[in-house]
């Protein structure tokens, strides 16, 4: 009978143990891909890029970043293969030497922001739910048309690009 009841025993731990629940994912340190939804003929891809912030109004502004930090130096890979695959600099050391330029470029209401305009409101906007563990970070998927053609003209008119 001591026998059943510590089998019993040791049986219900394993099950208890077993079925402990799966650490929750925290959607705000993710690192999400730029993708590309479409290109226009006149020079405009639209992206859908993801952005991180404490509020929608700074996730928003970094999607918008991360956008255009994605197709100046890492090109679009995912999504719609119309895209402009190549970066527009290709050279990767040119973030490190002209660090001064892109922080004025990057800053809030930079140049970046001619570049990365936000469609119509029509145009998928998702954001991801709020996670105790993220200390209050949202990530939102933002829609965002880049001007190509003219942040390719912005590249040469600064000498980073020939």
């Amino acid at each position: 009978m001591r026998k059943i009841f510590y089998l019993s025993i040791f049986v219900f731990t394993m099950i208890v143990g077993s079925c402990k629940s799966k650490i929750e994912t925290v959607s705000g340190y993710f690192d999400y891909e730029t993708e590309c939804v479409s290109v226009d003929r006149n020079g405009f891809q639209t992206v859908k890029a993801w952005g991180i912030g404490m509020n929608e109004k700074e996730a928003i502004l970094n999607a918008r970043r991360r956008a255009i930090d994605d197709i100046l130096f890492k090109g679009i890979r995912g999504g719609n293969s119309s895209c402009e695959i190549r970066p527009i600099i290709s050279n990767p050391n040119k973030r490190r030497d002209n660090i001064n330029y892109f922080n004025r470029f990057y800053a809030p209401k930079g140049l970046f922001e001619q570049y990365a305009g936000l469609p119509d409101e029509n145009w998928l906007r998702r954001k991801l739910k709020i996670n105790k563990r993220n200390d209050g970070k949202l990530a939102y998927e933002i829609i965002i048309e880049v001007d190509f053609m003219g942040l390719r003209e912005q590249m040469k008119r600064d000498n980073l690009i020939q």
